[in-house]
């Protein structure tokens, strides 16, 4: 039975940003220019929020605001882009694990894939959650039953025992599902009892892989949160002629203040783009690395 390297599955990510950096970097500004995008979309609710504190109108002046129904309409179709933004990008990863001759737009595609992945992360999040549901339901119950007998030990064991189970329950579904996308890049068509079968006595190999990923990822945001903390402070006492007058800097129209700390925006963009773009490669070329480690020797042999 084949098996899956995890220290090469780990590492396929790294090696991917070396093989592709023109790409890396294209991944990172397609999830930027998002992020920049949302912003804007979101902006008219924030300067009106300041613009209620500055004038003491509160919740009222709020409601009365039109542009909040605006932005509300918009903040449905932006969630959605986003969710096509992310599965284009995941399957690029995957794409340039599995297919590295299809470099072209580095490797980004508007295809089947994409579109089967959208559908399977928007359906999948619904799933979950009215699968999570009734067990939550049947837990809560029991606690209660157990804190009106005032068995308070008894309930606190449960709702451990409960949110690990669930846990659990959620992770290996997730691992036993893990290769569907992969799946769907390498060949076009759609799958997902074939991901059940292909993950069937991998899940080990599936979870370490998930775990290391996970330590990354954490070790990654924590120095990139400190970057960004410094870039900001260091950046807002400069605009504002020490940290003492920063809170002076906010009293400022928004779009006043908006203006002024535009080139910390366009600094933080330099830094995140290549963080956003390698950080993709670590997190999803693992996978497709996996479904291809479980692929037979011969077919396994055509994605060298």
């Amino acid at each position: 039975m084949a098996e899956i390297s995890i220290g090469g599955a780990v590492n396929e990510g790294f090696s991917l940003i070396r093989r592709h950096p023109g790409a890396v970097l294209l991944w990172g500004l397609t999830q930027v220019v998002l992020f920049a995008v949302a912003i804007a979309v979101y902006a008219p609710f924030y300067v009106a929020v300041a613009a209620a504190a500055r004038s003491g109108g509160g919740a009222a002046a709020l409601q009365a605001n039109p542009q909040l129904m605006q932005t509300q309409s918009l903040s449905y179709l932006v969630n959605i882009i986003q969710v096509v933004i992310s599965s284009i990008v995941w399957c690029a990863v995957f794409r340039a694990v599995l297919h590295p001759e299809q470099g072209r737009f580095g490797f980004l595609r508007l295809s089947a894939p994409e579109f089967f992945v959208t559908i399977l992360l928007i359906g999948g999040n619904i799933a979950v959650v009215f699968a999570l549901i009734l067990p939550i339901i049947v837990f809560a119950i029991v606690i209660g039953v157990l804190v009106a007998l005032h068995v308070i030990w008894a309930a606190v064991i449960v709702g451990v025992a409960a949110v690990v189970a669930l846990i659990v329950a959620l992770l290996y579904f997730l691992l036993r599902f893990s290769m569907v996308g992969p799946m769907m890049v390498d060949d076009g068509k759609f799958h997902l009892g074939e991901s059940w079968t292909l993950t069937r006595g991998h899940v080990g190999s599936l979870f370490m892989i998930g775990l290391l990923l996970f330590v990354l990822a954490l070790v990654a945001e924590i120095v990139l949160g400190i970057v960004f903390v410094a870039l900001g402070v260091g950046g807002l006492a400069a605009l504002a002629g020490g940290l003492r007058n920063v809170p002076g800097l906010f009293q400022e129209p928004p779009q006043t203040v908006l203006a002024r700390i535009g080139p910390l925006f366009a600094v933080a963009a330099v830094i995140w783009v290549p963080f956003a773009g390698a950080l993709a490669a670590v997190m999803a070329a693992p996978w497709a690395r996996a479904y291809r480690d479980l692929q037979p020797p011969d077919l396994a042999a055509t994605f060298a």
